[in-house]
């Protein structure tokens, strides 16, 4: 009589999608708010626009409608991926509680505890992976597959506010920090814009102000505190943005995407070990995801890769 396999974790649709939608938001991009987060994208997004201009006019009796309405839109295409892997329990047997386990040779016993560090480090991994894929993703990469991230697009859009940048150092850093912002469209400066910086951006500055003996309370234990301020704006620092590269925009024209609640998302670790012998477990992940923007006049982009503009 064969010998039945056994499924020790499998975790799929909406369940899936909780602990997909947990890992993505553990990418420091969207944990800032950065971004708009929308986790209800199976198959495409419309970015719906309007733009209205006004019609005003000196006062007369009647009615005499003027100006114009503009309705557009773009569609955001979350890309389906697929990711495979396996691992030696053998490399976790020290996290192990030999309660939990036992003492046998062939590593039997409750499974749990080594499925979930599995589960717990795939997870870090995949959030890591995904904020340098929200920012530097390139669907022409197809080893490993990516999407498009917000600079692979900005770079192909004539309408981004680009800034041609330099290597940001301690001793530049204000000058260029300025000269980003000096870029924002007028209409956006009342509005509520982020400023994220690349962490050697971010560096610099704080090794600037500690020059300058200005404290700005970086470094305190008040969270508050823990924010570098550069004027009236907060700079928020994005592990995924490249080198000396800087992007202003409202977090509401930025937009993540991902089908949390789909139902081919799912995650899947199986035991070799019932069947094989080999002490391995197996895994495989598969989930969608995309970025994409609705305003391309409303967000400034700082960076040395652009030469002239």
């Amino acid at each position: 009589m064969a010998t039945d396999a056994t499924s020790t974790s499998n975790y799929a649709g909406k369940e899936a999608g909780v602990i997909i939608g947990k890992a993505f938001k553990e990418a420091n991009t969207i944990a800032a708010g950065f971004v708009t987060m929308n986790q209800n994208v199976n198959f495409k997004l419309n970015l719906r626009m309007i733009e209205v201009t006004g019609g005003r006019r000196a006062y007369t009796c009647g009615f005499v409608p003027a100006g114009s309405i503009t309705l557009s839109e773009k569609v955001l295409e979350p890309i389906k991926m697929k990711d495979d892997f396996e691992v030696c329990k053998e490399d976790f047997r020290n996290q192990w509680n030999d309660g939990d386990l036992g003492e046998s040779a062939w590593n039997d016993g409750n499974m749990k505890p080594i499925m979930d560090a599995i589960l717990a480090e795939k997870m870090a991994q995949e959030a890591e992976m995904q904020e340098e894929m929200i920012w530097t993703g390139d669907v022409d990469n197809t080893t490993p597959q990516e999407y498009n991230g917000f600079l692979t697009l900005f770079a192909a859009d004539v309408n981004i506010v680009k800034v041609a940048g330099t290597d940001i150092t301690e001793a530049n850093v204000e000058v260029e920090i300025k000269k980003a912002l000096a870029a924002i469209p007028v209409a956006l400066r009342k509005k509520g814009l982020k400023v994220g910086i690349a962490s050697d951006v971010a560096q610099a500055y704080n090794f600037y102000l500690i020059s300058k003996g200005i404290s700005n309370g970086y470094g305190g234990a008040d969270s508050a505190a823990t924010t570098l301020k550069f004027g009236k704006y907060d700079l928020v620092e994005l592990m995924g943005l490249p080198d000396s590269n800087i992007v202003i925009a409202e977090p509401k024209n930025l937009v993540f995407a991902t089908g949390s609640a789909a139902d081919f998302n799912n995650i899947r670790l199986v035991d070799q070990d019932a069947t094989m012998l080999n002490g391995k477990i197996i895994g495989s992940m598969v989930y969608n995801a995309a970025v994409g923007y609705y305003n391309s006049e409303e967000i400034v982009w700082y960076s040395p890769e652009i030469v002239s503009v």
